[in-house]
């Protein structure tokens, strides 16, 4: 493994973005990977799968004649917190050389994320109203969710941060990768414009998202709308009961949607993602849960045109989000839902 000091990771990666900084209307096609398996220097224990699972996704994305080309690939200890945070936001960022960089069209990490569920109080309860007593000392706060699942009756639970985890030789932040309420923003671009405070340095058009408890129902638009900034679509897992799989074949799965419909819609290859994925791998979850995609944007045509994109819409950065005032969501889970809305995990 090679040791790459901060200075030269970030003269590395600046020189293939100066051609997309000075196109007007700019056709995004990159991809960056960061995939960690090596949590020996914190967060741990190491995960087996995420780097084949990361190079999965960028063998099924960069076959021959692919519209699509690798940019940036890290792995294990060269996986920095810094390189999701914007320095806009935090000056130690370095998010627009890394994770968020222009001319990025998918942005795809893979690796452990955290799993506080905002359930301390274990309080059993039959309507959300009833739920006003967060665990502030831990980090819950409202909005509240009377939530249930297959493994646990209805119980109040409160909004916590979600965060991605990373262990890199640099880390500035513990690892901590905090898209709910930290340094993050995704996407911000010339053509998205400067309203998420972040400038117009990032560029990404899809994040994806392969952790632990990415999001928890129902908080999926509170979980990453501090993250949304220009970016069209953010896919992750959501879990009710349990915990992700750490597989080495869903990123490979989700790139051969690519290949079988390249103009159909990403939002349903993410969840197709799932029901393709064995079920001796849970569909790649060990419990229960989905595969998510969130859109937002400024108004609520524009966030459902978004979750609509296909994959040569998802190229353009004409479609980056101009706000996020309204959010449209998709879902598929490995197992049968009561209802097809909020309500199939929280009783109103």
């Amino acid at each position: 493994m090679l040791d790459i000091l901060p200075a030269e990771k970030r003269t590395i990666l600046t020189l293939g973005c100066f051609a997309t900084l000075i196109m007007s209307a700019c056709t995004s096609t990159g991809l960056v990977v960061e995939s960690v398996n090596n949590y020996s220097l914190r967060n741990g224990p190491s995960l087996n799968n995420s780097v084949a699972n990361g190079d999965g996704f960028i063998q099924g994305m960069t076959v021959a004649g692919s519209p699509w080309h690798l940019t940036t690939r890290w792995t294990d200890l060269n996986v920095w917190d810094t390189d999701f945070m914007d320095p806009a936001i935090d000056r130690a960022g370095d998010d627009s050389h890394n994770f968020d960089q222009p001319g990025t069209a998918i942005s795809y990490f893979t690796g452990h994320g955290f799993c506080q569920d905002g359930c301390s109080t274990q309080q059993l309860c039959s309507t959300t109203t009833a739920c006003t007593t967060p665990n502030k000392s831990i980090g819950e706060r409202n909005p509240p969710s009377c939530r249930f699942s297959p493994l646990d009756k209805p119980r109040c639970c409160y909004m916590v941060d979600r965060a991605a985890a990373t262990s890199g030789q640099f880390d500035q932040k513990q690892g901590v990768v905090n898209y709910t309420s930290g340094p993050i923003r995704w996407g911000e671009s010339s053509t998205s414009g400067g309203w998420a405070q972040a400038g117009s340095d990032g560029g990404t058009n899809l994040v994806i998202l392969d952790i632990s408890c990415g999001i928890l129902p129902t908080f999926w638009y509170q979980a990453l709308n501090n993250a949304a900034a220009g970016v069209h679509m953010i896919g992750t897992l959501l879990i009710a009961g349990g915990d992700t799989n750490n597989v080495p074949d869903r990123g490979s799965t989700f790139a051969k949607m690519w290949a079988a419909n390249p103009q159909g819609s990403v939002a349903q290859a993410w969840l197709d993602t799932l029901s393709s994925l064995p079920t001796s791998e849970g569909r790649g979850i060990n419990g229960y849960g989905c595969n998510i995609m969130v859109a937002m944007d400024s108004t609520s045509d524009r966030a459902g045109e978004r979750i609509s994109e296909s994959w040569s819409d998802l190229r353009s950065d004409n479609n980056d989000a101009q706000g996020k005032a309204w959010y449209s969501a998709r879902w598929q889970c490995n197992y049968a839902l009561p209802s097809n809305t909020k309500t199939a995990w929280e009783l109103p």
